[in-house]
């Protein structure tokens, strides 16, 4: 009967996450968004803003942040689309020649050769190849497309929740904060102040960690971008900046590019840029982002890193926030253990042993 005040709770929290498992991602993402920006909405109180214009600021400006050049983007990608459709129209009137390169690939070059003189090098054989490879993909296309609407709409839905709870939680955060914090000490009332403090502190220095690598490799890989002669290096550069706030976002980035390159004949080019993105993620992932990340938390690289893959590999885009934070607990509990004289007293005896022994 003793266990019956915790068992009770535990039933209740549990049915009411499977009854809310469908929107847990949202409130999550709110509840991350929250305390990231907080310090932020605290400042612009502290300045005279009331709570509800601090708020909608905040709000409008997150919306901007991601939907703003994600509009940028597009309106950039129609043009280019027209563009594309230009060049294929040329392309189909004249003929795509073979490149030299094709026929000096081993083992494959003659059988590359002769594929590309039927299907791409007479005039309007790239049409019928279109023509025959988007019919073939005609049901596949008609299903994925209805897939993809009803997990557009879903993630619309989704989305439309995280930013109203993020708004509510920004007008009524401290209340939510003092429930939290006090039923936190009800059931943890020895770990809970850690892990009150820990959590902001990780979660940040990930929020720091994520915006500041996915600038850098925005820029660098822009600018390597223009070195390499790609088309339209700036808006390549901003496309990539924000594809690495995605785990691995960043390589597919600059491996397209480089298939870009290469398929322009440019193999120099495109094998010199792969190289070098490849070099600069290792340097970023391994060294920069970890040590963005636990510099606040005094993590060790070694447990950021392996917070942020497990993290990844195991909960999505939320892990990264999730894993460091699991590894600044872990941390926290070995470096607090309390010291037992358990191991000197078990070395003392065995000494005592080893004395005895060497007596007789």
């Amino acid at each position: 009967m003793s266990y019956l005040p915790l068992i009770l709770p535990l039933l209740f929290i549990i049915a009411l996450a499977l009854m809310l498992k469908h929107f847990l991602a949202s409130l999550a993402w709110a509840a991350l968004l929250a305390v990231i920006t907080w310090p932020l909405h605290e400042a612009l109180q502290r300045r005279g803003w009331t709570r509800a214009a601090s708020a909608s600021a905040l709000l409008g400006g997150l919306i901007l942040l991601f939907a703003g050049p994600s509009l940028f983007v597009l309106n950039a990608l129609s043009g280019e689309l027209a563009a594309v459709e230009r060049f294929i129209g040329r392309q189909n009137i004249a003929g795509i020649p073979v490149p030299g390169w094709i026929s000096q690939l081993p083992v494959i070059g003659g059988h590359a050769v002769e594929w590309w003189s039927k299907h791409l090098e007479a005039p309007g054989s790239l049409e019928a190849l279109i023509r025959s490879t988007v019919g073939g993909m005609v049901p596949q296309l008609s299903a994925a497309a209805s897939a993809v609407g009803s997990t557009l709409l879903a993630n619309a839905l989704y989305m439309f929740l995280a930013l109203l709870t993020l708004f509510i939680l920004y007008l009524h955060g401290n209340a939510v904060r003092h429930y939290v914090d006090s039923a936190g000490m009800r059931l943890l009332p020895a770990h809970y102040p850690v892990l009150a403090r820990l959590f902001p502190l990780s979660v940040r220095g990930t929020a720091l960690g994520l915006c500041s690598v996915a600038l850098l490799e925005g820029v660098v890989l822009g600018v390597a971008y223009y070195i390499a002669g790609a088309p339209f290096p700036a808006l390549l550069g901003v496309i990539t900046g924000y594809m690495a706030l995605i785990p691995g976002g960043a390589p597919l980035s600059f491996t397209l590019v480089s298939l870009l390159l290469l398929g322009k004949g440019q193999a120099t080019a495109a094998l010199g840029l792969f190289c070098w993105g490849a070099f600069e993620l290792f340097l970023v992932d391994k060294f920069v982002r970890p040590k963005l990340i636990g510099s606040r938390v005094e993590l060790p690289f070694l447990a950021v890193l392996f917070g942020l893959l497990g993290g990844v590999s195991t909960l999505g885009v939320l892990g990264l926030f999730i894993g460091p934070f699991m590894m600044a607990v872990l941390f926290w509990w070995l470096r607090n253990l309390p010291s037992t004289p358990v191991l000197k007293h078990s070395a003392g005896e065995q000494g005592k042993t080893d004395d005895h022994r060497e007596a007789a």
